[in-house]
């Protein structure tokens, strides 16, 4: 997919104003995998506005989980090539992703939200090794 695709997709989502937090739920809920919260978070992605991008909080129990998803994240960005704004403070990572080359949402953004929460998910299910 070219940058010139994803522009010139950008532009037509931006032209039809009404349509685009449809255009977003829509991406979302055809995702292959639904995103199953955890039960004691409440936590979910919120779009926050200038420029217009994901932001989620994730709490961890331990330092090794907490090590673990940054390097998880980490190797999935390289894998894309698409990266997120990561910060660590305590036992909390906070992270920030929009495609900043178009200065917006784009499907690539929600592909790493979605596997954001799959790692995360993941991690509930080993132990601190």
């Amino acid at each position: 997919m070219s940058k010139g695709f994803l522009k010139e997709l950008s532009n037509t989502l931006r032209q039809r104003p009404a349509e685009k937090d449809q255009y977003a739920s829509r991406l979302l809920s055809e995702m292959a995998f639904p995103i199953r919260p955890r039960q004691n978070s409440k936590a979910e992605w919120e779009v926050l506005e200038s420029p217009r991008r994901l932001a989620r909080a994730y709490s961890f129990p331990s330092p090794t989980k907490l090590q673990n998803f940054i390097s998880e994240i980490l190797d999935y960005q390289r894998k894309t090539n698409h990266s997120g704004d990561i910060r660590i403070d305590h036992d909390k990572v906070m992270i920030e992703v929009y495609t900043k080359d178009l200065n917006c949402l784009t499907e690539l953004d929600y592909e790493y939200a979605k596997m954001a929460d799959l790692i995360y998910q993941d991690l509930e299910y080993y132990g601190d090794q």
